[in-house]
């Protein structure tokens, strides 16, 4: 007697062969979808690239909050009252003095905006690498 007449094999070939196709061919079907290389789990905001592009982006860390106004208006008040005991030689010295802390605050800021614009990507681009083994880096 031949597999295929017996229980065993008739059961084989009529119910679990026909499911081993069909779970085949649904694997050769998901392969040859194109997926994407990774969904994240919030959505863009549909203005940001047009934002970005014309200068009108403003990142999150710009915006105003409570507690910066409270600081914005303890400097104004400190700056005031510094300003009323100096004499104009000695507010023309700070004026400059000023000027030349927020050139460098800005270009400070431009070099961690570069910089976390680097570290973002190259964690993207990490996370989607293929992982390497020490073995390999060495």
């Amino acid at each position: 007697m031949e597999f295929y007449q017996t229980q065993m094999g008739r059961a084989f070939f009529e119910r679990q062969l026909p499911q081993l196709i069909d779970a085949v061919n649904a694997l050769a079907a998901a392969l040859s979808k194109p997926v994407p290389a990774a969904v994240l789990p919030v959505s863009a905001d549909p203005k940001f690239l047009r934002d970005l592009f014309f200068g009108d982006y403003e990142p999150e860390i710009f915006k105003v909050s409570p507690e910066l106004q409270r600081l914005g208006q303890t400097v104004s008040q400190d700056y005031k009252a510094l300003m009323a005991t100096l004499s104009e030689d000695s507010m023309k010295l700070l004026e400059e003095y000023e000027t030349a802390v927020s050139e460098r605050n800005i270009a400070v800021t431009e070099r961690a905006y570069e910089a976390g614009i680097r570290a973002a990507v190259q964690m993207i681009v990490a996370g989607l690498s293929p992982s390497v083994s020490s073995e390999e880096v060495d």
